[in-house]
């Protein structure tokens, strides 16, 4: 059976960033699709449309786990796909289906995901060992944020080891086989 990545991402960013933002997604899509994994995201337009597109176009499976918001396109390149009416249940459903995730650049929903998976880490409830990767320098900033709240002792001692941070999706797809494979 195949395993599925959950992949975290904006629906939009500004004009100028969108060629960068855009292939980055693409190119992601297109890596997860080339290595076998199921690309699951929450099934949306920008990044989100971008990282099916490259897995759909690609020869991947992708999965959307979609929010009904009044006036919300879904991406047109989901091979399969399932509603929800309310964030808290899709969110779980994302928590629950995936083998891995990745996170690109995002806004407050994005962050909200990847805080998710750290917080269910800390807890046990997702094992420390499953895969979150977050793409991209924009996380460097997250990084600075997680070490100071380890300084000031409001998270354990190493607990940037809940997550990697990488430049491109090539450096990704390598560090989920090793991790996924070794589970």
């Amino acid at each position: 059976m195949k395993k599925k990545i959950v992949v975290f991402a904006a629906n939009d960013c500004i004009k100028e960033k969108e060629k960068y933002y855009y292939s980055l997604a693409y190119e992601t899509g297109k890596a997860l699709a080339e290595a076998g994994f199921v690309t699951v995201t929450g099934g949306g337009p920008g990044l989100m449309n971008e990282i099916c597109r490259g897995a759909f176009e690609n020869k991947g499976e992708t999965h959307g786990v979609c929010l009904n918001i009044e006036g919300r396109i879904h991406s047109k390149f989901l091979t399969t796909h399932e509603m929800f009416d309310l964030l808290n249940p899709r969110q779980e459903r994302l928590l629950q289906i995936a083998d891995g995730f990745i996170s690109l650049p995002g806004g407050i929903g994005t962050l909200y995901e990847v805080v998710a998976v750290l917080a269910l880490k800390r807890k046990g409830e997702i094992p420390e060992e499953k895969p979150l990767i977050l793409i991209d320098n924009f996380y460097h900033e997250f990084h600075k944020l997680i070490k100071t709240m380890e300084t000031e002792g409001f998270v354990f001692a190493g607990f940037d080891k809940l997550y990697d941070i990488v430049k491109s999706p090539e450096e990704t797809i390598r560090l989920l086989n090793k991790k996924i494979n070794q589970t």
